[in-house]
């Protein structure tokens, strides 16, 4: 995998294979990742179209991933997706600069860059398949790996400064999605909405001023573009980075692929981990904290840090080595209130980690009613 293959983690090549590979009875389409990303590129932009060069670098160096519904079947006789709630999530770890190093920084710029790539993606993946739609059109737009964007840059989950680096590339993306949606105006109508609450809402965030003398002036063409939810299939395809703000899972985990009638079992170690080990890694290995060495308030408060960006709750559930005490629930429970989250709930990681036998309390009879289903 290592070389010229994109793919530096076996369990994203096992990925991309059970969900996003084109086959059709037993012929094979996509021989490999670049042609799938031709399919579905092509498909969304048509040969020639300005954005395509910059959707296809984006996507094939992991910097962007689309909708799993639009990676799967766009370019094929099933194409199929719905009019609204597209998803697309901008992969954190590719936006570090110099990592492993004293002087490891995001490159903001960059991150705006690819989330206005990313509605426009998105927009023209509703006109292709549903053309012009009369009501307000819901897109999606997160983040996939932050916890892997961490440790590049040399800050432990649960430092202090992990809050300040997750509402960096949040607020980078919230401006980017906002400026698209000004932009787009200009070549596509904007649709009928009340804009006062965004632009309040864009004030409020400390959006440049001329973007919002912008939506002033032009309009909007969407409406609370960002929203950070989970999409483990597409973290895993981006050589298994964490999904959306959770914590890496840790050396040596087992991903379990389902597709079909047929469970995949593959260990890895994730993204993060993968890249620390080579030669260019400078950092302490104290910095990368994996998930069994975290409490749950550190993925509370990364979550607080990054809603003031986010249109939408963050409200799909913490991930949780073990299960909580019933003191810890209530500690969750009260840790969300005073950051301004919505009440939480948790899932449990038995369908991405090998389980560990343990006895579970009697009170948690009770909290599992709190429960996420299972990814």
């Amino acid at each position: 995998m290592h070389g010229t293959s994109p793919f530096i983690d076996t369990a994203a090549v096992e990925a991309w294979d059970a969900w996003f590979r084109w086959r059709d009875r037993d012929r094979l389409h996509d021989l490999s990742i670049e042609a799938t990303w031709q399919r579905v590129i092509g498909s969304l932009t048509g040969s020639g179209a300005p954005v395509e060069t910059d959707l296809m670098d984006a996507c094939s160096s992991w910097r962007l991933l689309l909708d799993e519904r639009i990676l799967a079947t766009a370019g094929t006789p099933s194409a199929n997706w719905p009019a609204s709630d597209l998803v697309a999530a901008v992969n954190a770890p590719m936006f570090v600069r110099r990592r492993f190093t004293a002087h490891a920084h995001v490159d903001v710029g960059a991150l705006a860059q690819t989330a206005k790539l990313a509605v426009r993606a998105l927009d023209q993946a509703v006109l292709l398949r549903h053309g012009e739609t009369s009501g307000n059109v819901r897109l999606r737009i997160g983040i996939v790996g932050m916890a892997d964007a961490l440790a590049l840059l040399g800050a432990r989950y649960d430092a202090a400064g992990a809050g300040r680096h997750a509402g960096q590339v949040c607020s980078a993306i919230a401006e980017g999605c906002f400026e698209a949606s000004i932009g787009m105006t200009r070549g596509r109508a904007p649709r009928r909405m009340p804009i006062a609450g965004l632009l309040e809402r864009a004030i409020e965030r400390g959006l440049p001023a001329e973007l919002v003398r912008d939506a002033r002036r032009h309009g909007l063409r969407h409406a609370g573009l960002t929203a950070i939810t989970s999409q483990p299939r597409l973290a895993l395809l981006a050589n298994n980075v964490a999904n959306a703000l959770d914590p890496l899972l840790g050396e040596n985990h087992v991903h379990r692929i389902a597709v079909a009638d047929d469970t995949r079992s593959v260990r890895s170690s994730g993204y993060a981990l993968i890249v620390g080990r080579g030669p260019s890694r400078a950092s302490s290995p104290e910095a990368i904290a994996t998930i069994a060495q975290l409490g749950i308030d550190a993925q509370l408060a990364l979550r607080a840090a990054a809603q003031r960006w986010v249109d939408e709750p963050i409200v799909y559930p913490l991930a949780l080595a073990r299960a909580p005490e019933e003191a810890q629930w209530r500690s969750m429970q009260r840790l969300a209130r005073e950051g301004g989250l919505a009440e939480p709930s948790w899932r449990s990681l038995d369908e991405c980690i090998e389980p560990i036998a343990a006895a579970v309390p009697v009170q948690m009879q009770r909290i599992r009613a709190n429960r996420a289903s299972p990814l």
